[in-house]
């Protein structure tokens, strides 16, 4: 692939990003608003995450065998036509739990392919001492979304109601897909010569390198509890805000307010970790920034108004801004490059699994014990995750 077509590449990926950040706010507030059950809320959050999960490791496989390319093209195209058919059953009032499950769930399949596949093209042209730095700028540039993502979704849905909503998104992964077809003289690797069983072979290879690799079998224990955490954070907040707004405000927009200031924090913070993380601080780094963020959910988050709300969410997005550059670093650092795409892709969900757990265990618990307890269970989770960081992650390869 020519290195003029990375820009465009980019571009593609980040209105795939966008379109997928703003799902999550709209699936939520639409779940609560449509169904009025935090619990098909937090169901939504699993199913949209969870499935990609199961399949990653074939995602992998996918991405070294046929090109990161052609891969995240097909999802592209898929996540187009899989929201489309939501915003339809939507328009029409067809849409039940059921139906919002299986279709999130479908949507879900393929997006490995594009979480793995941009990732995997990123490092490659980056040399190994200035790769903190360009993980830090990546992550930063990715932050933006994280601030305009739940932004526009609160806007639009308190301005529109859920189904324009729905359909800005199904829009926004259609300008993804085509903007990756009009890349010029873009193509991926050619397809190896093998038999048709070779793909779920290397697709198992990675999931045992994984398991084998100390540093990699730590993160994903300890990563994937702290998206528990982050899970639980979707489903808590809008339940939390509808509590505590007392000036007759839109929860909405109150909701989308607080995420875009939480993901303008964590840009902030990876910019700051692209300073701070070095090569053999990772673990020292991401280890404390757990610690201090399990503080910040609980009690600074927990004391009842929406300043505390969003002054200890702004903390911790900061402080997960560095948690997640300094895991990407030592991801790259200990991963061998032959087995980047597989490992890259398989890593990424292992690590993400814990947060379609919270999603359902933070309906669950906001439901029954209220925000409160949930943001305690929550900060009891995330210092889980700084112990298993100490205990289970080696300090050198």
């Amino acid at each position: 692939m020519s290195s003029r077509n990375v820009p465009q590449l980019l571009l593609s990926a980040s209105l795939s990003r966008l379109a997928h950040g703003m799902l999550i706010f709209v699936v939520v507030l639409y779940a609560i608003d449509e169904f009025d059950s935090a619990v098909v809320a937090g169901l939504s959050g699993f199913f949209l995450t969870f499935p990609g999960f199961l399949v990653s490791p074939v995602a992998g496989a996918v991405l070294d065998r046929f090109g990161a390319l052609r891969a995240v093209a097909f999802d592209m195209v898929a996540s187009a036509f899989f929201m489309s058919a939501i915003v339809t059953l939507a328009v029409s009032g067809a849409m039940t739990p059921t139906l919002l499950y299986i279709m999130l769930g479908l949507l879900s399949v393929t997006r490995p392919m594009t979480d793995g596949g941009i990732r995997t093209l990123f490092p490659k042209f980056v040399p190994d001492e200035a790769l903190d730095r360009a993980n830090a700028l990546d992550l930063s540039s990715y932050s933006v979304i994280d601030v305009g993502a739940p932004l526009v979704a609160g806007v639009l849905f308190v301005w529109g109601g859920a189904n324009p909503t729905f359909a800005v998104v199904a829009g926004m992964y259609v300008l993804a897909a085509v903007s990756l077809f009009l890349l010029r003289g873009a193509t991926g690797p050619q397809v190896r010569e093998g038999k048709p069983g070779n793909l779920l072979r290397s697709a198992w290879e990675g999931v045992a390198y994984l398991v084998r690799h100390a540093t990699l079998r730590g993160l994903a224990v300890s990563y994937s509890l702290f998206q528990v955490t982050g899970g639980m954070l979707i489903i808590i907040v809008p339940v939390a805000v509808t509590e505590w707004v007392t000036d007759g405000g839109e929860p909405g927009a109150y909701v989308g307010v607080i995420w875009a200031v939480v993901g303008l924090c964590g840009g902030l913070g990876a910019l700051a970790a692209g300073r701070i993380v070095t090569a053999g601080s990772e673990r020292r780094v991401m280890g404390l920034t757990l610690v201090l963020g399990a503080f910040a959910v609980f009690p600074f988050s927990a004391l009842g108004s929406l300043v505390a709300l969003l002054s200890g969410l702004a903390v911790f997005g900061l402080l997960e801004g560095m948690v997640n550059v300094s895991l990407l670093s030592l991801r790259q650092r200990r991963t061998p490059p032959e087995w980047l795409g597989r490992i890259m892709t398989v890593s990424i969900s292992v690590n993400l699994v814990g947060y379609p757990i919270g999603t359902a265990l933070g309906g669950a618990l906001v439901a029954t014990a209220g925000p409160g307890a949930a943001l305690a269970v929550a900060a009891a989770i995330t210092l889980a995750s700084a112990l298993f960081v100490r205990l289970l992650i080696p300090q050198e390869v």
